[in-house]
């Protein structure tokens, strides 16, 4: 039995300025503060060639096959493509110079057509980002927010950039505390999006091509029509009532009869296709400002939001430097809060110290996993936006080796515990739209970005004017004695404050190995990001797994509360019965409820990437 509890608290001083030494507001260069209304930053050697074709773009098949030999006749060299597309088996992609893991086929192919044309990895996320939320609207779209994670190649510092959604000035601590609902569904669960000032900054300082180079495949696909896969459908199908009574929904998604599309029809997004042409052609400005926010204001208070013109013309992304640690030798980058990557940080070195590659995928090292998910689930009661609160000290201690040698002191190799012993800070104890693009192109540039509009389609509100469909990002929020959508309990630094960042679950990572770029990934499924970045890096270096497999294997899942272990359906079952001699309780954990898209570097150079089959995704490189 352990002897020595370990101390996880630190004091918190609330101070409302933005002023944490490891941030810079995006505020200090007046064209960028007014969104250059030109909108089109070009490379010092612009190329006309250099534009993707995005009339060939728009004819990519839906299937895996159909994407390969579409990206085989337009030059897109595949070395290899060495599993099918099913429920449970990813396809792994091989490629010589580079890669894009995207949720869908479609835009995986179009991320690596604009490195083929010139562009480079911060290019290629934002034009796959962009097309993912014309295509897997449930998940992403420039109505959300995110983060976006990049290592630039010869040594330059890696960075972070924070367009997280913000809560609008009229925003309260306890706004939802008589309907947690209400922070999930309609006009108040909505923050003002960032997506769109976040990809802007990231291509203004890092992109070649032209910014409206990288619309024009999207605008294609939302004007000219595109077919509904399975997965989108099922997403429309659980809230069928809403879709044929919501406006925007009800015009997109149905047929001539207003029925609901079935699969393999075609949709057509118009409203949003002259949205982005807009947004294209002037800029961030004429998203936050202007006709579309205008639109935006009117559906978000005629469904009783509160956010106004002010709120959204004050909004700026933020560059933060990310935390690191090193695993086995490895440099491990990864978000700084209010991403959850310190919590990831904190789970990798604490099984550092556990030779897991000696004895493999034994019912120990799993329920040494399982205790250091715990551990981190009871860490990331201490985050928030970091310019709110002062977490400076919480962020140190996490990342830190000796504090996690004092946590495996309190770790078990007979059995887990309740959940005071992990000290967490709830100030309660009672008993996933989002998509994620990792990218390397061919000079080392590795970026991993996440991008959602929190649960399924967001506030599930489309403006029909602009077609944009709204976040519901309030949830992400802490509300005294409620539970957010994704089952996590409230902790005091994640309150409701005017202008604040809510905490994410984001934990979008770059891996070195000797200098190098490694691997790159990141993952989609809310509370369960984090454990399943884990669960992967581990299946890579520690078990010493081919990309494919550490992706496709069946994971764990532990958020510490409520306290049981959610096990895939898929995972061996005389592990979960091993696991639950230890103490756990068993419970099923759905098929498919997390996705990881990934991209490794192998010794030799070659890339593989692999777009998790969970979500039916599917890599390309070239």
């Amino acid at each position: 039995m352990p002897q020595k509890k370990a101390s996880a608290r630190s004091s918190s001083s609330r101070r409302p300025s933005a002023d944490n030494s490891s941030t810079a507001l995006l505020s200090q260069n007046n064209d960028e503060l007014d969104f250059a209304e030109s909108g089109a930053v070009v490379s010092a050697q612009p190329s006309p060639s250099a534009r993707p074709n995005s009339t060939r773009r728009s004819g990519l098949a839906v299937s895996a096959a159909a994407i390969l030999i579409a990206a085989f006749i337009g030059g897109l060299y595949v070395i290899a493509a060495l599993h099918s597309n099913s429920e449970s088996q990813s396809t792994l992609v091989t490629a010589k110079n580079g890669a894009v893991a995207t949720d869908e086929a479609r835009c995986s192919a179009i991320g690596v057509d604009i490195l083929r044309n010139g562009g480079n990895a911060v290019d290629a996320t934002v034009a796959s980002a962009l097309c993912v939320g014309v295509l897997q609207a449930h998940s992403s779209g420039i109505g959300g927010g995110g983060f976006m994670l990049i290592r630039p190649p010869g040594g330059q510092a890696p960075v972070l950039i924070d367009f997280r959604e913000i809560a609008g000035a009229a925003a309260t601590e306890d706004m939802f505390i008589d309907d947690i609902k209400l922070a999930q569904i309609g006009g108040l669960s909505i923050g003002v999006p960032g997506e769109i000032a976040g990809m802007y900054h990231a291509h203004h300082r890092f992109g070649k091509l032209s910014w409206r180079s990288l619309f024009e495949p999207s605008i294609t696909l939302a004007r000219g029509g595109f077919t509904l896969s399975e997965l989108v459908h099922h997403q429309l199908k659980t809230i069928e009532k809403h879709i044929l009574a919501s406006p925007g929904f009800n015009t997109t998604y149905t047929d001539a009869r207003g029925r609901l599309l079935k699969p393999g029809a075609t949709v057509y997004r118009p409203a949003l296709a002259d949205t982005l042409e807009e947004i294209a052609e002037k800029g961030p400005s004429a998203f936050y400002k202007g006709r579309i926010a205008a639109s935006l204001l009117k559906a978000i208070r005629n469904n009783g939001g509160i956010l106004t013109e002010a709120d959204f013309e004050a909004y700026r992304p933020v560059e933060r430097a990310p935390v690191e640690t090193f695993y086995h030798g490895r440099r491990i980058i990864t978000g700084s809060p209010p991403t959850s990557g310190s919590i990831l940080l904190n789970m990798l070195n604490v099984l550092e110290g556990y030779n897991l590659a000696r004895d493999g995928q034994t019912a120990l090292n799993y329920h040494r996993i399982v205790e250091a998910m715990k551990f981190g689930a009871a860490q990331r009661t201490f985050l928030c936006d970091p310019s709110f609160v002062d977490i400076a000290a919480n962020i140190t201690r996490q990342i830190d080796k000796h504090f996690a040698a004092s946590i495996r002191t309190n770790i078990s190799d007979t059995q887990t515990f309740d959940v005071s012993h992990y000290d967490p800070e709830y100030d309660i104890l009672i008993n996933h739209g989002t998509t994620h693009i990792s990218v390397v192109d061919k000079d080392g540039l590795a970026v991993s970005a996440t991008s959602t509009v929190n649960l399924e389609f967001g506030s599930r509100i489309m403006d029909p004017v602009t077609g944009i469909i709204l976040n519901d990002e309030m949830d992400d929020f802490s509300t005294t004695n409620k539970t957010n959508g994704f089952g996590l309990r409230p902790s005091p630094n994640n309150k409701i404050v005017r202008g604040k960042r809510p905490l994410s679950s984001t934990s979008a990572t770059i891996i070195e190995y000797n200098g190098e770029v490694e691997l790159v990934l990141g993952g989609s499924g809310g509370s369960r990001i984090l454990t399943s970045v884990l669960q992967v890096i581990v299946n890579a270096l520690d078990f010493d797994m081919r990309l494919d497999n550490a992706v496709d294997t069946p994971r764990l899942h532990h958020q510490l509360l409520p306290n049981h272990l959610m096990v895939d359906p898929l995972f061996p079952s005389s592990v979960s019965h091993a696991l639950a001699a230890f103490g756990h309780e068993i419970v099923p954990l759905k098929h498919g409820s997390s996705v990881v898209q990934a991209v490794r570097r192998l010794p030799n150079g070659l890339l593989h990437a692999v777009s998790d089959a969970r979500k039916h995704g599917v890599a390309a490189g070239y």
